[in-house]
């Protein structure tokens, strides 16, 4: 069993999400509902993180995982230079560059609405920034817009924003 830096932080992210849940319980109701739809996936991912990290054999069993680099952060990767020998440009336009995503999901949300954006900007991300198949960017796709409609507009009945573009043609 190891206890690094990476393991303490999720474990204390781990400890922070379930007093988040734990507070939440004494909610009404409907006030509970996001953050348990919030906290629960946030401590089943961290928990599979703490066992990736404490125990050798659930993280050489999981280790395709480290594969998957979607943001370019490269974590674990030895050849990888390290932030202190990296240029300064080079940095600047990797935040200028994920700074510019965010912005462009943020503008399309404005203008089309979440559930038009949100799968617009997962198929451009991750087919331009990540050059993921075409199966893998339709099916995460495809299960976060159920996801999406399922928890805001199914169950919670929550109205999301339509977008200016929709209203301005009064659809």
């Amino acid at each position: 069993m190891k206890l690094n830096d990476r393991t303490l932080f999720t474990l204390g992210v781990f400890v922070l999400v379930l007093v988040f849940l734990v507070l939440s319980l004494g909610y009404q109701p409907r006030a509970r509902l996001v953050p348990v739809i919030i906290a629960v996936p946030t401590l089943l991912l961290t928990l599979f993180q703490l066992l990736i990290d404490m125990i050798p054999v659930v993280a050489r069993r999981f280790s395709f995982f480290q594969e998957y680099d979607l943001f370019g952060i490269e974590t674990g990767r030895a050849d990888a230079p390290s932030e202190e020998t990296r240029p300064s440009g080079a940095v600047f336009r990797r935040e200028l560059n994920f700074t510019a995503w965010l912005l462009l999901l943020v503008a399309l949300i404005y203008f089309i609405g979440y559930l038009v954006a949100i799968p617009l900007f997962l198929v451009l991300f991750m087919r331009l920034r990540s050059s993921e198949s075409w199966l893998m960017t339709l099916s995460i796709t495809a299960a976060t817009w159920a996801f999406v409609y399922i928890v805001f507009i199914v169950v919670m009945g929550a109205p999301l924003h339509e977008g200016v573009v929709w209203k301005a043609m009064g659809l």
